[in-house]
């Protein structure tokens, strides 16, 4: 496990990142690539969803550039104690990612009230903690948001396409309060000087191995079923489309971004961002894929999505990105194809009991 009192040196020319919910799945991507990379990173995480074993452990290729703290990243006080200098001829830390979040479509639905008001909070702190600092000591803001702020489209979504209501309830609380922090953060533009306006990471079904399974991710389910050589159960039809994209290449892309902000003249400009892949599918398609692949006779079956999550369920019929914008920032757009990403997956992604394996997956816009 990461060290939780080790003291930061001082930043790197490039400037060190804190990143909240850095113990989580895409988080820890990034934490890893940026401290090998030789960045200076604080990670915030009170591992209600997030694993500290995600990220660099002792010995481990830049495990001294990375401190680890357990904490909340709802409490403006602490992320302010994070963001000031941390000692005498300190530089203030050049990026907050701000990724920590409720994760996962079981858990929204579990309790979407609980959602909105987890999320509400975790926005407040964020604005209030940058509000704070002076004007030389605030990062760049870098938060996730989610594809599933768009509305239901045919068409590929691109980032000035319709979105959903601010209102949304039930599976839609996610989105509307991801929504809403975009708008939140937009109105402190002015805190930045010109051409660093907050930056909103709209995710594309980013997979790969370590991912968490039991919130309601598709394919480590799919993956840890086919390996028991149990069915692979597919809501509805199975042709919802989705397009995924490899976590690994994610936050190559993201550190990119990062970089950009460091480079003189250049910069990121503000506002929404797609961030996805290419690997292109139907769930149903990605199914028997991933059954091929495992090679264990696994089953392909199809249930009724609201008898196996519950009647609140909703699902999206088409989810395809319009990287247009990401790929003419010049940036490496994530490109793997959907067979490396499943098989990256049945090689390196933790093993689990049957029993583990046995619970439904979910084939959600969210997963």
């Amino acid at each position: 496990m990461p060290p939780s009192n080790q003291t930061p040196s001082a930043r790197s020319p490039r400037g060190s990142v804190l990143v909240t919910g850095g113990a989580g799945f895409v988080g820890a991507a990034l934490a890893r690539r940026l401290v090998a990379s030789g960045r200076r990173v604080t990670v915030l995480d009170d591992l209600s969803g997030g694993d500290p074993a995600r990220l660099p452990a002792a010995g481990d290729e830049g495990h001294d550039r990375l401190r680890f703290v357990r904490g909340d990243a709802g409490d403006p006080a602490v992320l302010r104690a994070l963001l000031e200098p941390s000692g005498d001829g300190a530089a203030p830390c050049g990026h907050l990612i701000h990724f920590a979040a409720v994760v996962g479509v079981r858990r929204v639905l579990a309790d979407p009230a609980g959602c909105r008001r987890a999320h509400e909070r975790l926005t407040d702190a964020v604005a209030t903690a940058l509000a704070a600092l002076d004007a030389d000591r605030r990062p760049r803001l870098y938060a996730a948001s989610t594809s599933e702020v768009y509305a239901e489209s045919p068409a590929h979504l691109s980032e000035d396409g319709a979105l959903r209501p601010l209102d949304g309830a039930g599976r839609w609380s996610y989105a509307a309060t991801k929504r809403a922090a975009e708008e939140r953060f937009d109105a402190l533009r002015e805190l930045w000087p010109a051409g660093r306006a907050p930056v909103h990471l709209r995710f594309f079904n980013v997979v790969g191995p370590g991912q968490d399974a039991d919130s309601g991710m598709v394919l480590p389910r799919f993956v840890e079923r086919a390996r028991a050589g149990l069915p692979l159960e597919v809501h509805g039809d199975g042709e919802q489309e989705r397009t995924f994209a490899h976590v690994d290449e994610v936050a190559r892309c993201l550190h990119e971004m990062l970089d950009r902000d460091a480079s003189v003249g250049v910069g990121v400009p503000g506002g929404a961002w797609n961030v996805g892949g290419a690997a292109r599918t139907t769930i149903g398609a990605l199914a028997r894929l991933v059954a091929d692949r495992a090679g264990t006779g696994a089953r392909v079956v199809h249930v009724d999505p609201r008898r196996a999550i519950g009647p609140r369920f909703e699902d999206v019929r088409r989810r395809v990105p319009d990287l247009s914008r990401l790929a003419a920032l010049g940036v490496t757009v994530p490109s793997r194809s959907l067979e490396a990403i499943v098989d990256d997956c049945l090689a390196r992604h933790p093993e689990r009991t049957a029993a583990g394996a046995g619970r439904t997956a979910c084939a959600s816009p969210a997963s």
